[in-house]
C-alpha cells in the first residue's frame, strides 16, 4: 500500500471533514500522516492517525474575515490571512514530506503556500475543499442569497445585474483579478467560505 500524508489548515470545520477519508485509507491498509492543529492532534491520535502539529505561527494569524460587513471585504480578510500564512505552511509541508516520505499529499484548499509546496514536490497530490466552492456559471445564480435558477432572458438580465451587487467587486489587490490580468471586465472570483 501507499503513505499518505494530509496538511489542514488551523481549522476544526477543515480537519473533521477529512477524518472519514484519512480513516477509511488507515483502514484499506496505507500509512497515513497528518499534520493539522496542534488541540487536535491527540483526538487525531487516538483514532490511530499518526498526527503531528503544524506550524504554531500558521494557527497564530487570525482569520477575522467574520468581522467583515461585505462578502467583498470578507474576501480580502481571507485572502490576507493566507497569503500571511502561505509562506509559514509551505515550508512546514516541505519539511513534512521530508519526514514522511509520502507517496501522495492531500492538502486543505485553505493553505495555500502548501498547496503550492505540493505542487513543487512533483509527486501526487489533491487539494480536499470541506465546502462547495461557488464558482460563477451563467447557469446558476449569484452565490449566497438562495435565489433560484433563471430561466429566459429577464433571468439572464437579473443574474447579470445582481451578481455585483450581491457579491461586490473582488478587491484589485487578489491575484487573477481583471485588474492584474490588464483585462477590463465584469469577471468575478469565486466567493469562497472560511
Amino acid at each position: 500500500m501507499s503513505r499518505v500524508l494530509a496538511y489542514t489548515s488551523p481549522a476544526r470545520g477543515h480537519l473533521f471533514p477529512l477524518a472519514p477519508t484519512l480513516l477509511d485509507l488507515s483502514r484499506r491498509g496505507h500509512d497515513v500522516s497528518l499534520r493539522t492543529l496542534a488541540s487536535e492532534v491527540p483526538t487525531m491520535r487516538g483514532l490511530g492517525i499518526a498526527a503531528e502539529a503544524i506550524d504554531p505561527r500558521i494557527g497564530a494569524i487570525p482569520l477575522d474575515d467574520w468581522h467583515s460587513r461585505s462578502a467583498t471585504k470578507g474576501l480580502a480578510a481571507s485572502v490576507r490571512a493566507f497569503s500571511s500564512r502561505a509562506a509559514f505552511d509551505a515550508t512546514d509541508l516541505q519539511q513534512a514530506i521530508q519526514d514522511e516520505k509520502p507517496d501522495a499529499v492531500v492538502v486543505d484548499i485553505n493553505s495555500w503556500g502548501a498547496m503550492a509546496a505540493a505542487e513543487r514536490w512533483g509527486g501526487p497530490w489533491a487539494a480536499f475543499c470541506p465546502y462547495p466552492v461557488a464558482l460563477a456559471s451563467p447557469d446558476a445564480p449569484p452565490f449566497g442569497p438562495g435565489l433560484r435558477p433563471a430561466t429566459g432572458p429577464l433571468g439572464r438580465l437579473r443574474d447579470r445585474f445582481a451578481r455585483p451587487v450581491i457579491g461586490g467587486r473582488p478587491p484589485r489587490h487578489l491575484p487573477g483579478s481583471a485588474h492584474e490580468r490588464g483585462v477590463a471586465g465584469d469577471r468575478h472570483l469565486p466567493m469562497v467560505d472560511a
